[in-house]
């Protein structure tokens, strides 16, 4: 669920109660930021990412008047105006990356096929120039589920004890300043689609994003002691790791991080497989996922990997289209 939107940076520190992202800005490179994703979506095989857009609002206004989703979010109520506020300092913050889900199976049967993404299987965009879907937002607004974000802020450099390693201290101060840290949160919001293991698929696909497009190399969370579904979801299925205990918050703090965004990028790739193995040998999504807490290493590999680590690719993730804007975004 979201951080407290009025506040987002108070929110990180003292309210929040389940992942949300961080979107990191390098010191001597301006990543792609919010802006810069806001004419793409991300085609998936049950979900598409879409940009938040001002057509969204009505929905997402419904949405945070719910009692359950403003206490699971840590928020306060907003009046129209705010909401609209809100979405324009997103669109416009470069250190935010926010995307609407939509649920493919609430897309009307018989729509245009023209308007709407193919399954990333059955697309041959192979090296092609992006498609473009210029109505997707407008005609999908039924299908909204949720969303998904990452909120980047640069590492904090870790100081080593060894005072003769001079030369590795500072290989590892360069390292931190190219290298990228963001929160991950996610909110599936609709009812009719909650445990309906869609968190994994979505997850993956958020983060595959961030390691390919973002360079982000660890990606974090913030989950409340009493959300185990998040707990579950992260630990169990993702193989996030435990890296800090705020007690007077009762919240955790897990991790996965790699030593570069190209290894997080197979680190993801690999568990996406394993994921699609499993679902096509179970027909329903695996219950535990090996993870690499410690970082991408060949001591965490996943049963079915080969001995370089190199497994098929059994599915697509998803694949990235243009969704232009139009006169009122």
């Amino acid at each position: 669920p979201p951080l407290n939107r009025l506040n987002p940076q108070s929110s990180i520190q003292h309210q929040r109660i389940a992942p949300r992202c961080f979107l990191v800005r390098e010191r001597s490179n301006i990543q792609p930021n919010m802006k810069a994703n806001y004419e793409l979506c991300l085609s998936g095989d049950n979900c598409m990412f879409v940009p938040y857009r001002p057509e969204h609002l009505t929905n997402y206004h419904e949405w945070m008047q719910d009692p359950d989703l403003l206490e699971a979010t840590a928020s306060e109520p907003l009046s129209m105006d705010d909401e609209v506020q809100m979405q324009r300092e997103w669109r416009d913050d470069e250190k935010k990356c926010t995307f609407i889900i939509l649920a493919r199976d609430l897309i009307a049967a018989g729509r245009n096929s023209e308007d709407i993404p193919p399954h990333p299987n059955e697309t041959t965009n192979n090296g092609e120039e992006k498609k473009s879907y210029p109505q997707l937002v407008e005609r999908t607004l039924d299908a909204m589920i949720g969303d998904i974000n990452l909120f980047l802020s640069e590492e904090e450099l870790e100081e080593s004890d060894d005072d003769d390693d001079e030369q590795s201290k500072q290989a590892t101060a360069q390292q931190s300043t190219n290298l990228s840290q963001a929160e991950l949160d996610l909110m599936i919001a609709a009812s009719s689609h909650r445990h309906k293991n869609l968190g994994t698929e979505l997850a993956l696909m958020m983060m595959h994003y961030g390691a390919t497009e973002l360079k982000i190399r660890r990606f974090f969370v913030k989950i409340k002691e009493t959300n185990h579904a998040s707990l579950r979801l992260f630990k169990e299925k993702l193989g996030f790791s435990q890296c800090a205990y705020a007690k007077c918050f009762g919240e955790y703090e897990l991790e996965c991080k790699c030593d570069t965004s190209e290894e997080m990028a197979v680190w993801v790739e690999r568990r996406w497989n394993w994921w699609c193995r499993e679902g096509e040998n179970n027909k329903i999504g695996p219950t535990v996922m090996v993870g690499v807490g410690e970082g991408c290493n060949d001591d965490n590999k996943i049963d079915g990997d080969t001995e370089d680590g190199d497994d098929e690719h059994t599915c697509r993730m998803y694949e990235v289209h243009n969704c232009p804007l139009n006169s009122s975004s």
